[in-house]
This record gives C-alpha cells, structure tokens and sequence, in this order.
C-alpha cells in the first residue's frame, strides 16, 4: 500500500489499544520495517497524509492475533503521551478513522453493506445512497475564575485523587456558548460572565472535538449534579486537589495558562 520511495509511518490498533515498539524510544509511530512481520495481517488501512518525504497509514490488527517480539500494545491515551506531540493529531485522526470504518460496515437506514469509496473517507449504501462520515463530535471544556480560585470538579468516574474542569457535549441548535453556560448551570448551577475562546483540541475517545473556554464567576452557590458531579469547589490557584491525569490534555493546557498568569500578578 505504501510507496517503495517513500518513508512510511503505521498507526496499528488492536482491541482500541495502539502498537508501539516495546522500547518506545523513538516516540514515533512504526515504520515499514518493524511492521514487516505483522503486515498480512493487517485490515481497515487507510492512507491518512501522503508528502513528498513520507507517508503515514493506519490499520487494525485482529483482536486474536499474537503480537511478535519487540512490539507492544497500549491504550491509546497513554500512547498519544509516549509519541512526540508532532505525531498527536494524526494520531487522533488515525483512531478516528478506524473507529469510522470499524462502525459503519453497514447502512443505519437500510442494512444493507457499504461501500468505501476510493481515495475518501466516505462509506456510502449503494442501495439508499445515504454517505457516512468520520464522526466529529463537538464539546466544551471551560475554566472558571473567582479571583485567584479556580473551580474543580470530579466526575464519579474519575481516577481517586483526580479533578478536571466543567465539560460537555454540544446539544443540537446549540452555539458553543450556550453550551457553557448550559453545562455550568446543569453542572454545578452557577452564573458565569466574560466568556472568552482559549482553543481547541482533537480528543479520540471516541471522536471528540474539544473547544476550550475561561470565563470569570457571576454568582450564585455551587449546587452540583449528583447524576454527574461527585464533587466540586473553588481552590486557589497555587492548591489545587489534583489535576486532569492526561498532561496532554486541553484541561491541562488551560489550567498552565492561568495559573501561570495568577502567579505573575499575585502578590504572594
């Protein structure tokens, strides 16, 4: 599938997990020549980017198939860490990819198989003509200020001694910011003002697009969720209970932002 002239770069999962040499120590994804031994094996390959110096696929392992020596396979969270940050987003496409192919094998509307059409991500029903896309699902994550506070809350799910930010899923006729203040009232039934864009990120579990936000507190008393929230409230910026497992995380990048900032203007 891959140019004899070129460099090629493999991104391989197997049960959702991402192969890696066992060293890891390139924090690359695998080339051509440390997949040799599995490369018959391989389904669902896809050409994700193609330069004039290299190439980069994904693909899918059986979930029975044995991995040989020297590779290894590790959830993909952890892999997005181990790999240089050059290689995370086409990381998160290639999972994306897979994830697409893997769940539209057939037609939602009429059953019947698709069909991949050449050189697109496109899975189309021959029969209905209804076209399957890669899922990008939209999602806010915000960070609330009250002065040198920072709010933090833990979802039930969260790893013990793990805290992170207000975040969910955009709703249908929502713009970005309806749904902040949406899931902060829904959250932790707060008012919040001077909501302002920091960025975004490519989340793949499953297929996220995570849009980051700060705002400033308004009023009212935190009163969270029990159905969502475990637990929350307002700790100063320099003792926080935790933080986001993921370093890679945009929860991450918008806490080092404004703890940075509360700790060039406080006094102490």
């Amino acid at each position: 599938m891959s140019s004899s002239n070129k460099k090629s770069f493999w991104f391989i999962f197997q049960n959702e997990k991402l192969l890696l040499t066992s060293t890891i120590q390139s924090h690359s994804p695998l080339s051509l020549d440390e997949i040799f031994n599995i490369q018959s094996a391989l389904t669902r390959q896809y050409c994700l980017m193609d330069t004039s110096q290299y190439q980069v696929f994904c693909a899918e392992l059986p979930t029975d198939f044995t991995m040989p020596d020297g590779l290894t396979i590790i959830p993909l969270k952890k892999a997005l860490e181990l790999l240089h940050s050059d290689w995370y987003n086409i990381a998160a496409k290639a999972s994306a990819i897979i994830d697409w192919d893997k769940n539209h094998q057939y037609c939602g509307r009429c059953s019947n198989p698709t069909i991949h059409r050449e050189n697109t991500f496109e899975r189309y029903c021959p029969i209905c003509n209804l076209v399957f896309y890669p899922r990008i699902s939209p999602s806010i994550i915000v960070l609330i200020q009250k002065n040198d506070h920072i709010l933090m809350a833990r979802g039930h799910h969260f790893t013990p001694g793990v805290y992170g930010l207000i975040a969910g899923f955009v709703e249908p006729g929502e713009s970005l910011e309806d749904a902040v203040h949406r899931e902060v009232k829904e959250e932790i039934n707060i008012k919040i003002k001077n909501l302002t864009y920091f960025g975004s990120q490519a989340w793949p579990f499953p297929d996220s697009l995570m849009m980051g936000f700060i705002a400033e507190y308004a009023s009212g008393e935190i009163q969270i969720d029990p159905k969502e929230i475990a637990e929350a409230g307002w700790y100063r910026y320099d003792a926080l209970p935790g933080r986001p497992s993921s370093q890679i995380s945009i929860a991450n990048r918008l806490l080092n932002d404004v703890i940075a900032k509360l700790s060039k203007s406080s006094p102490i």
